[in-house]
């Protein structure tokens, strides 16, 4: 009997960190770190990111871009992401992009490697072509 316990709390918690597909992705938390319209108006944009708020070193980010007079998630977007920094001048090398769905986007390989205020320039293309670029203050 107590075997079978262990086994289903094994599996309960094992499934815990399962997506349901509804709620953001394994990893990144419920609530966005931040919400930023593009630079047309016309898409919102909610970032979490991995670790939440974001650190020094290298994180991890899903954007959630939607249609901001509907509400409606945008798919079929091609981002291309460098992280910036203003006050220096300079970036980091280029983000990868994943498309999820359900207008989720997945950014890896993000380098935010010195303290300071760090933008993620983001230039949306596809169907709509627009800019966002949401900010970070790293410590």
């Amino acid at each position: 009997m107590r075997s079978r316990r262990f086994l289903q709390a094994a599996v309960l918690a094992a499934c815990a960190g399962c997506s349901s597909g509804t709620g953001p992705s394994a990893g990144f938390p419920a609530a966005p770190f931040s919400t930023i319209m593009t630079d047309s108006g016309t898409m919102r944009v909610e970032v979490r990111t991995s670790p939440q708020p974001p650190s020094r070193g290298g994180i991890d980010a899903e954007l959630t871009i939607t249609d901001a007079s509907t509400g409606a998630p945008r798919d079929g977007l091609t981002l291309q992401i460098r992280p910036w920094m203003p006050a220096m001048n300079h970036g980091a090398i280029q983000a990868t992009v994943t498309p999820e769905g359900d207008g989720k986007y997945l950014v890896t390989e993000v380098s935010l490697y010195m303290a300071g205020l760090w933008e993620l320039r983001t230039t949306i293309s596809g169907p709509v072509s627009d800019h966002v670029a949401p900010q970070f203050e790293i410590h």
